[in-house]
């Protein structure tokens, strides 16, 4: 079915069969695209020189078109150099889809994703503005790959096992800033991260979802290191990054915390090492995952016709710090959104017995930096060491009134982390093994949901005195990760696009050795190697008429070369991530 797929596209949009497939492993969000009620173009567009300049167009539902399920599938074409992109989709002032762009090669790449976009069914059945973001460079000379985009929309009218029972109103947690033909982002810290909203008064059951990324000096945040050890190797100053590599996501209700969240590291396909990521992207490189933080225990509070503030932030480590809370650097690209349904039957939800039980961040720190003195008796830093972690429980509780009913409702969170670095050669070689895990429980599913995501990574960079934006170079790479999930989306159980817990398990280990030439972005045939693996395991409660109860997949490639491709329609073994192998230069974790 996928490789017609492709072969239709490679036909139809005048793809040469030179075109590399590039592809993020990732469960199909239908068991088969055929026979939609309707279908449209939402866009094409091609995005050279984009920064600032985002597509605007209009967005309106299909006419004569009864549908439940919206599918959006994304299609890119581009070739010749460039480097990794973010971008954004957005309805209004809303952010639906962030995603990121893979790296082109001489002969071309294409990519397509299929995104479910049902949960947005409330911003799907009017008309918007629509805008997508992707912000790139043209200059003629290091960058000339351009990023042709499509995607169209996909509506079936399914039947829904449970009831279909989408929010009745989506609020923006943003700058609100379509109206000036621009995306609606905060950067942080630099913005305030605020708005004020006022729900209505009859609102049975709410959700906060939020999406978050780091960019610039914070977008590889968990190779990070505490400040105060930033010039820990003086003659390769500028190197290390500041402000620890914990990093957590913050929602705040009139200044109170409501929720948290630690985030998944992403690694995009210029990261650390990009021979690295092609054919094969790296885990939710095309679909960057939201977090969700159930605030029906505020409604309380929220209902009563008056503005309350929604803030979003996001924290590091300092231990300098009374709490070890601290700054980030810049820039966190944030935004998020208020899913509300409504009960019919109440004028206005009341509750009492609110109780807010959170605990603050609990840190361990332990450095150590390794020394070695010459005969005139001069120390030079030889190495670094650290292990950094971290736990913290919230539990927030009410008893909600809607006329004569009465229910108790909580969102629990518990979270760990652990990152341990070791960093020789003036931090050119680093290591890195990182574990963040975490359970929640909402309001309505009485579902616990737990997630894991380890990470083993090691780097050696050989880079020219006089730099590398002007010299070749090159990185060594090992990778082996895994994001697990089992659990719900609270948004999606609360549709009914979902009826129960999902396992999602999904793993990826590469070694790659990239040798750049004076442009970065360009590898060097004969000397670049690369080996990669990737399993993913599905299974789920089926909702949705057409929906995939399980799948797999599994993928080897070598080379910008796909081996084996195995998909199928039941779950698979995925073994657990393991240490990295031994080699020569690789510090010790």
């Amino acid at each position: 079915m996928r490789a017609l797929f492709i072969a239709l596209i490679l036909t139809c949009c005048g793809l040469s069969q030179g075109t590399l497939e590039v592809f993020q492993a990732a469960p199909p969000p239908r068991a088969t695209f055929d026979g939609p009620a309707c279908r449209q173009m939402l866009f094409e567009h091609d995005f050279g020189n984009s920064y600032n300049a985002p597509y605007v167009g209009s967005y309106s539902p299909p006419e004569s078109c009864s549908f439940t399920t919206t599918i959006f599938n994304l299609s890119v074409v581009s070739s010749g150099r460039q480097f990794d992109r973010l971008a954004t989709l957005w309805l209004g002032d809303i952010e639906i889809w962030r995603t990121s762009t893979a790296m082109p090669t001489q002969s071309g790449i294409h990519w397509s994703f299929e995104k479910d976009m049902t949960i947005w069914h409330p911003l799907l059945t009017q008309n918007q503005k629509i805008i997508f973001d992707l912000g790139n460079l043209i200059d003629g000379d290091r960058y000339t790959g351009y990023f042709n985009v499509t995607i169209e929309a996909l509506y079936y009218d399914d039947r829904h096992f449970s009831g279909f029972h989408p929010a009745e109103h989506i609020y923006p947690i943003s700058t609100s800033s379509s109206s000036n033909n621009t995306t609606s982002l905060f950067s942080l810290p630099g913005d305030g991260g605020s708005v004020n909203l006022i729900l209505p008064r009859n609102v049975k059951t709410a959700v906060v979802s939020v999406m978050a990324s780091g960019n610039g000096e914070e977008e590889f945040w968990f190779t990070n290191v505490p400040t105060e050890y930033v010039h820990t190797f003086p003659s390769n100053d500028g190197w290390l990054y500041p402000y620890s590599p914990f990093r957590e996501v913050q929602v705040l209700i009139d200044g109170q915390l409501a929720g948290v969240s630690w985030p998944f590291p992403i690694l995009f396909t210029g990261g650390v090492d990009p021979g690295a990521w092609r054919p094969i992207v790296g885990i939710d490189a095309f679909e960057l995952s939201p977090f969700e933080i159930d605030i029906t225990p505020w409604l309380g509070l929220l209902t009563d016709g008056r503005p309350h503030t929604f803030q979003l932030r996001v924290v590091g480590f300092d231990a300098s710090t009374e709490d070890g809370v601290g700054p980030v650097g810049e820039n966190w690209w944030v935004s998020g959104s208020v899913f509300v349904w409504l009960d019919d039957t109440a004028e206005q939800t009341t509750s009492d017995s609110f109780h807010s039980e959170v605990t603050k961040p609990s840190f361990g720190f332990h450095p150590i930096v390794g020394t070695a003195i010459s005969d005139n008796g001069t120390v030079t830093n030889t190495s670094f060491y650290f292990a950094l972690i971290a736990s913290r429980n919230l539990t927030i509780s009410s008893r909600i009134f809607k006329g004569a009913d009465t229910r108790e409702v909580a969102w629990i969170q518990s979270l760990s982390f652990s990152n341990i670095q070791n960093m020789t050669d003036l931090a050119f070689n680093q290591s890195l093994a990182m574990v963040t895990s975490g359970s929640y429980s909402d309001s309505t599913s009485n579902i616990i949901s737990h997630y894991t995501y380890p990470l083993n990574l090691f780097s050696a960079y050989d880079v020219a005195s006089s730099g590398a934006t002007t010299n070749p170079g090159s990185v060594f790479c090992m990778v082996d990760r895994s994001k697990l999930t089992d659990g719900i989306s609270v948004l999606s159980f609360l549709t009914r696009t979902s009826l129960g817990p999902e396992s999602l398990h999904t793993r990826q280990n590469v070694t790659s050795d990239y040798h750049w030439n004076r442009t970065i972005v360009e590898g060097t045939e004969g000397l670049d190697t690369m080996d990669g693996e990737v399993w993913l395991s599905y299974s789920a409660a089926v909702a949705v008429e057409g929906a995939v109860a399980a799948y797999h997949r599994y993928a080897k490639e070598k080379n910008d070369s796909i081996l084996i491709d195995d998909q199928g329609w039941n779950p698979m073994q995925v073994l657990s991530t393991v240490p990295l192998p031994i080699v020569d230069g690789e510090p010790m974790v």
